[in-house]
């Protein structure tokens, strides 16, 4: 694998990303390149397409925040029509960016309108990451269009979405639902910091319980309320191949947080439940704990942030064996007094066995 993120004084850019593209054409052997927050732009992107096009062992690129422009996201997109050994590649933090003043979208959404027709034909990309990346209605609508045909994609990022308005926040749900429905390849959707309302939700939970494919959801950061909270519980009642669900930093509460904390007296399948920062006070984390003691399969679990009151904390300390058993829990405990205090975790849970959990 090679690696080039370099301080912001040293930062590689398109004559460096050429001569590297152009090394790396001779050598079989490199698998990864990794080339994030560096100062790519669309020169450097036109040497790595033309190394898409011809190699045959680069499978895992990263371009996440640098400067890729409209020309660039277009000359990426076609190199990874004709590019089959690629399986991962990120390009969150670079702009769609197009023709801002035009009152067309798919002028202003360039990038992304070009990425939804590539994955029309690419049919070898496992793993993208297209996170805070500007996508709008437009690109979203491409994308999810594309992975109704496309049915090899199996995780996606799509997080910090670009919906100014409750209408375009609909419209956003309503095509993720379609895609929902009919794509059963993704295992992974990441639907973080997209202002993702109640109402929103409502609409993708039947095809959320429809689907069969999806292991993976992450919906961190957005207006949940406790009404989101029960539409998830809903979904782990009917969805026990769920292993990952991340509600953190939405304000699902009391309500919420015992609703789903029912479904885990049933759900013997979730794995990694995250509800930090979600506004719960005593009785949530109480029923939460309850559940907690009837489930064997939650091994990674999420819970500061919260209001652990003094009873919340005495509940989780009775927990000690079952919290102890757990491959990653983001909070300890403290005695003081004969009192159990909930504290967070030494390096904010650093211990953690599992590299990719948030």
């Amino acid at each position: 694998m090679l690696v080039t993120r370099q301080p912001a004084s040293r930062r590689v850019g398109d004559t460096e990303v050429a001569a590297l593209a152009s090394a790396i054409g001779q050598c079989p052997h490199v698998t990864q390149l990794d080339l994030s927050y560096n100062d790519v732009k669309d020169e450097g992107v036109r040497a790595l397409a033309e190394l898409l096009r011809g190699s045959s062992s680069l499978r895992h690129l990263n371009l996440a925040y640098n400067s890729i422009g409209h020309r660039g996201w277009r000359t990426l997109a076609d190199a990874l029509m004709a590019n089959t050994s690629l399986v991962t590649i990120s390009v969150a933090g670079n702009e769609v960016c197009g023709d801002w003043q035009s009152p067309h979208s798919d002028m202003r959404e360039v990038g992304g309108v070009a990425i939804g027709h590539m994955l029309r034909k690419n049919t070898s990309l496992r793993t993208l990451d297209l996170g805070s990346c500007g996508l709008g209605v437009c690109s979203l609508v491409g994308v999810a269009q594309a992975l109704i045909e496309q049915q090899t994609l199996a995780s996606l990022n799509l997080s910090n979405l670009l919906l100014p308005g409750a209408q375009e926040g609909i419209t956003a749900a309503q095509h993720l639902s379609e895609m929902l429905r009919k794509n059963n390849s993704l295992r992974e959707l990441n639907l973080s910091r997209m202002k993702l309302t109640d109402e929103q939700f409502s609409i993708m939970l039947p095809a959320l319980v429809f689907n069969d494919g999806l292991r993976s959801l992450y919906l961190s950061s957005n207006k949940l309320s406790c009404d989101g909270g029960t539409a998830v519980a809903k979904l782990l009642a009917r969805r026990h191949d769920l292993t990952v669900v991340d509600l953190s930093s939405n304000k699902i509460q009391d309500v919420g947080a015992r609703d789903i904390a029912h479904t885990l007296k049933q759900n013997q399948g979730l794995d990694v439940l995250d509800l930090s920062y979600c506004g719960i006070g005593e009785n949530g984390l109480v029923a939460v704990a309850e559940g907690l003691s009837v489930n064997s399969s939650v091994s990674n679990l999420k819970l500061w942030g919260n209001d652990w009151t003094e009873r919340a904390a005495r509940t989780f300390y009775a927990l000690r064996p079952r919290l102890e058993s757990m491959a990653f829990v983001d909070f300890e405990f403290c005695v003081v007094d004969g009192t159990p205090q909930v504290v967070l975790a030494e390096g904010g849970g650093v211990r953690s066995k599992l590299a990719n959990f948030p």
